[in-house]
């Protein structure tokens, strides 16, 4: 095998975009075909980056020169695809969410093992810098010993189509399902056991449909999780808060974090972190290197599993009205 992976694109939107644009500030990965039903939006992408247009899976995944792919398509179809990915001998990288079930996370990580190939999901922000500077000072032990974790996830997202079209498939449960809980929810809930090092066991949410947008689906939640290690962790998320916010408090028993993707306080002193923006580029350069030399990569699919579980958790808890325990979605 050469030093450079060569990868295929499915999906050319927005987010397939941004991984493309990642690739291009690598040298250790290259886009050989993009595929969209879109011929238009596929040849395009493709054309970009000097690679080949398909507008049908298959054709992309029987392409040689295609060692691993990039799933980057609505979150219903990434279970099957992954699978076919798999089958046809490719390694995988797939975005967020995983999948909407963890019926779908088993069938993936079934397929990746079965073939022997690589399986990791796009959960950029353990690739920020501001993050694994938070994880090594965890582990390092800069606060003590963690006992609580707050995490605030608030915006105002607003997927509608023109006046008159049909509603963006943001919005369609069947396609992907709650917005709050699947769009946003797979970076929150993972990176908070991921910090710890330690999964989460159980989980108390509530939500609340509160406007008309997204009608028929809550769409504000907070959770509260025990972690094995005896850590508790509060995650507050609302797609319809129009002052934003994205930050985290970690309290010790020695110390206290506050931080943002480009910001780093330690009991109220600034810590520099280098390269705040990297994160996708980060990403993409480990998924080359781990199937390039046959490692596993941090966010790989049973460690993502478990995520999905707890945002199972989160649901199931807010519908029943009772907390959750995590092992009733273990395989």
């Amino acid at each position: 095998m050469s030093d450079v992976l060569s990868v295929g694109m499915i999906g050319a939107g927005g987010i397939a975009r941004s991984h493309m644009n990642a690739i291009a500030q690598n040298d250790n990965i290259r886009v050989a075909g993009v595929m969209d039903i879109d011929a238009g939006r596929a040849g395009s992408a493709a054309g970009a980056h000097g690679a080949r247009a398909y507008t049908d899976l298959d054709a992309l995944l029987a392409d040689s020169e295609v060692e691993g792919v990039i799933v980057c398509t609505p979150h219903n179809q990434h279970g099957d695809q992954v699978v076919a990915a798999a089958e046809a001998g490719k390694h995988v990288l797939v975005e967020k969410p995983m999948a909407l079930t963890v019926e779908a996370c088993d069938r993936m990580i079934a397929a990746c093992d079965r073939a022997n190939r690589i399986l990791m999901v796009g959960q950029v922000m353990r690739h920020y810098p501001v993050s694994r500077k938070v994880k090594g000072m965890i582990a390092g032990g800069a606060i003590g010993e963690v006992g609580h974790l707050l995490r605030r996830r608030l915006g105002n997202f607003n997927p509608a189509p023109p006046k008159g079209q049909a509603r963006h498939w943001y919005m369609d449960l069947e396609i992907g399902g709650n917005c709050v809980l699947y769009c946003f929810g797979p970076h929150e809930y993972d990176i908070l056991h991921w910090y710890l090092d330690s999964p989460i066991v159980r989980v108390y949410a509530q939500g609340n449909e509160s406007t008309e947008r997204y009608r028929g689906q809550k769409d504000s939640y907070t959770a509260v999780m025990n972690h094995e290690n005896g850590a508790v962790s509060v995650l507050s998320q609302s797609v319809v808060c129009h002052t934003g916010g994205h930050d985290q408090y970690i309290i010790g028993s020695e110390g206290s974090m506050m931080f943002t993707h480009s910001k780093l306080l330690l009991n109220g002193e600034e810590v520099p972190v280098d390269g705040p923006g990297e994160g996708m580029r980060n990403q993409v350069r480990e998924f080359a290197a781990c199937c390039l030399e046959g490692r596993e990569p941090d966010a790989n699919g049973r460690s993502v599993r478990h995520s999905m579980a707890a945002i199972e958790a989160a649901k199931q808890s807010a519908e029943r009205g009772e907390p959750v325990q995590v092992s009733e979605f273990d395989a």
